[in-house]
């Protein structure tokens, strides 16, 4: 082996190290998965409310949370096996950021009938501007037997 080879093989191997590095720091497909199962979780009475689920709402919720179960499990065992750190807190962290986006929707009231009502709010509004009461004006709309907005 002449010394350009052994200079271009410890470069390879000084790049591959870095690549590595950079691939072994945060693992955005877990928190994918556990952010979609998040979203059907969180939505999951709406939708039932909107197209009548029922029993199909199990495994609508069921099968996405097995996903992140088997996802999360298999990123655990891997990481260890190997001995990758920082993904295994990647790996470890997506399912406590799902549980804390989900905490701030819930705390904050961030849901299917505030979303339906910010698209709709110029309709309301008109309505709301050709009441013949004095201001402040009220008026109660009906939005079916369920109490929430459904978009007819």
């Amino acid at each position: 082996m002449t010394m350009k080879e052994g200079h271009l093989k410890k470069a390879n191997g000084e790049l591959a190290q870095s690549l590595s590095r950079k691939r072994e720091w945060f693992s955005a497909g877990h928190f994918c998965v556990w952010l979609v199962f998040g979203a059907i979780l969180y939505v999951g009475d709406e939708l039932d409310r909107l197209f009548g689920l029922w029993l199909l709402l199990v495994p609508l919720i069921a099968i996405p949370g097995l996903i992140a179960l088997v996802t999360f499990v298999m990123g655990l065992i891997a990481n260890l096996w190997v001995r990758r750190w920082w993904r295994l807190v990647s790996v470890i962290a997506a399912p406590a950021l799902m549980i804390g986006l989900l905490a701030a929707s819930i705390r904050y009231q961030f849901n299917a009938d505030w979303v339906h009502f910010q698209l709709t709010r110029g309709y309301y509004m008109r309505i709301a501007s050709t009441l013949p009461d004095p201001s402040p004006k009220y008026h109660a709309w009906d939005w079916g037997e369920t109490g929430g907005a459904k978009c007819t």
